[in-house]
């Protein structure tokens, strides 16, 4: 079979690793975020650019915070250097926890950006809870400040349970209490599940409750089973029961298909989730975890299961590739297709060689034509020694893979 020559272009001489790394650090010196940039990118080998990457922003370690965090950002989002944004966006908040609160509001959509946010956040819990939660809820009202009013009680959760808690028992009972509500309750669910139960109280009976109870039996039967059951078996019967009783089987692993049979009443009811723990679990057998449990717990409630399957994914596909790529492999039919296209475009603003990677996983069924060329543009702008590579040992047709060539200028 012939095959197509992909590189024609000439090819400027190497840059040794001693100059790539002034270059950067010149770049540096004047503010020159793209310079930085250009100059990484000259680095064929993915691990030799991580450990310059890391050495450039720990050389920089005395240089404005403010310079720090948004190369932070820039270096995470071409080369999906995520290390980089913990360190920087600690440091903003200790040098100027107002202007890290205020700047990262305003950051653009995406998962680099949604990283980043919730460093600053967790990092300001850190420093002074009740100050960080003062300073959200001073910002102007809106879906973005709710969102990170959720995140920073969740933190705090996680950090100090009994102080979340008590804060929680404090708030008004408005609109977003039971967001706030489920954020504490699943994080201190993760650790202290007996504790979590006062939480869970603290909801309304319906969806909310019920998905906590889960997360709650869930946690609690590996640590101390006996425990778990005794709770479990003094709950009301019907769904705050069941909830409880999947969470279990769910921690003792019992596959999904026996875990909604074993349940009265969870056969084939499905719709909109807010029908309690029966919809959910009849509705999320393919994304039984406490991760997206918790995620849906944060959520206005109303989605529908289509809804909230790509709006997970969407929000946590390019953050936590490792956990959403293999859950998108379950899902059926075309809601399949929509989320390994939005799947995919996460990826490729946050890391082009992961998304290549993802799409050699795929079956060779699934590996469109389309989903290659999309990748392929975006792999080709940011390496294209590698993308080159990865493209020709794609399956793309050689007359497309010449037309995709000249088209970008190969």
């Amino acid at each position: 079979m012939p095959s197509v020559a992909l590189a024609s272009a000439s090819v400027a001489p190497a840059r040794s690793e001693g100059e790539i790394f002034a270059a950067a650090m010149t770049a540096a010196g004047g503010n020159d975020i793209d310079g930085v940039v250009r100059a990484l990118e000259s680095v064929g080998d993915p691990t030799q650019r991580t450990r310059l990457a890391g050495e450039l922003m720990a050389q920089l370690s005395a240089f404005d915070p403010r310079f720090r965090a948004n190369l932070a950002l820039a270096l995470a989002s071409e080369f999906n250097q995520l290390a980089a944004i913990e360190a920087a966006g600690r440091d903003l908040v200790q040098h100027d926890p107002e202007f890290a609160l205020q700047w990262s509001t305003e950051l653009p959509p995406g998962a680099v950006s949604r990283r980043m946010r919730r460093v600053i956040i967790d990092e300001l819990i850190r420093v002074n809870p009740r100050d960080a939660l003062d300073r959200i809820g001073a910002l102007p009202a809106g879906p973005g400040r709710d969102d990170m009013y959720v995140i920073a009680a969740g933190a705090w959760g996680r950090r100090d349970p009994d102080a979340a808690i008590a804060w929680l028992r404090d708030l008004p009972d408005d609109e977003l209490k039971p967001r706030l509500t489920s954020s504490v309750g699943f994080e201190v669910a993760q650790s202290r599940p007996d504790r979590a139960i006062a939480v869970a109280e603290m909801l309304p009976e319906g969806r909310d409750r019920w998905l906590l109870f889960s997360a709650i039996a869930q946690t609690w039967v590996a640590v101390d089973a006996q425990a778990a059951h005794a709770w479990a078996g003094q709950l009301p019967a019907g769904e705050p029961r069941d909830a409880a009783l999947a969470g279990i089987d769910t921690g003792l692993g019992v596959p999904s298909s026996r875990r909604i049979a074993r349940v009265p009443g969870m056969r084939g009811r499905a719709g909109r989730t807010g029908g309690g723990v029966a919809a959910v679990a009849s509705a999320w057998p393919v994304i039984n975890s406490p991760d997206f449990e918790a995620w849906l717990a944060t959520q206005a409630p109303g989605l529908s299961r289509e809804e909230a399957i790509l709006e997970y994914v969407r929000q946590r596909g390019a953050a936590e590739p490792e956990a959403v790529g293999p859950l998108i492999a379950t899902l059926p039919g075309h809601i399949r297709d929509q989320a390994m296209a939005i799947y995919l475009d996460g990826l490729l603003i946050g890391s082009p060689r992961e998304a290549a990677r993802w799409v050699r996983s795929l079956p060779r069924s699934e590996r469109s034509d389309e989903l290659i060329e999309k990748t392929a543009r975006r792999y080709l702008m940011v390496n294209p020694e590698a993308a080159l590579e990865w493209l020709e040992q794609s399956t793309l047709p050689i007359h497309r893979k010449e037309q995709l060539l000249r088209e970008v200028g190969r």
